[in-house]
């Protein structure tokens, strides 16, 4: 992937904050991930997405702070601040990569959850393709796996209503 001339955006998902606003272990993990992807020049830019969950601060401008930190130039960083869930994720990139020109997409997100990420970016039309985080397996990231198998079916269907609501 790295080096691949065809892919115009990083994209990082977001992940909880901890309870005191600083960046939770997912969200790290994602942005240092996607930092190391950029000074690699797999793309010119990156593009965070996360609005407020657990505090009043969008995930993404939390990340926009790791990233900067990891040494990615804050003027390569775009920002979705709105969404609150993977398929949100997808509705608000889709609207910023369509804003920038961006016809191709490299997304970053925890191994557990590339799947359902992937089910709602591409089902939405977008050319993505995925990079995941991998995770050593420990009993949270065990849980996590049974957690997106059922998360993928009632996707599946949000996706179909959605794209058919849209026709």
């Amino acid at each position: 992937m790295v080096g691949d001339n065809n892919v115009n955006v990083i994209i990082v998902l977001g992940a909880a904050q901890d309870p005191d606003g600083s960046p939770g272990p997912a969200m790290t993990r994602r942005v240092h991930h996607g930092a190391r992807l950029f000074a690699a020049g797999t793309a010119p830019a990156m593009l965070l997405s996360g609005g407020p969950t657990r505090v009043a601060e969008p995930e993404a401008v939390t990340m926009r702070r790791v990233a900067v930190a990891a040494g990615v130039p804050a003027e390569a960083i775009f920002l979705e601040r709105d969404s609150r869930r993977t398929f949100e994720n997808a509705v608000e990139c889709r609207a910023v990569m369509a804003e920038e020109g961006w016809g191709r997409g490299l997304l970053v997100t925890d191994d557990f959850h590339m799947r359902r990420a992937l089910m709602s970016f591409q089902g939405l039309g977008l050319s993505v393709r995925g990079e995941p985080v991998a995770n050593t397996l420990t009993p949270y990231v065990a849980a996590a796996h049974v957690r997106e198998f059922f998360a993928r079916q009632m996707y599946a269907r949000m996706i179909r209503a959605y794209v058919v609501g849209k026709t």
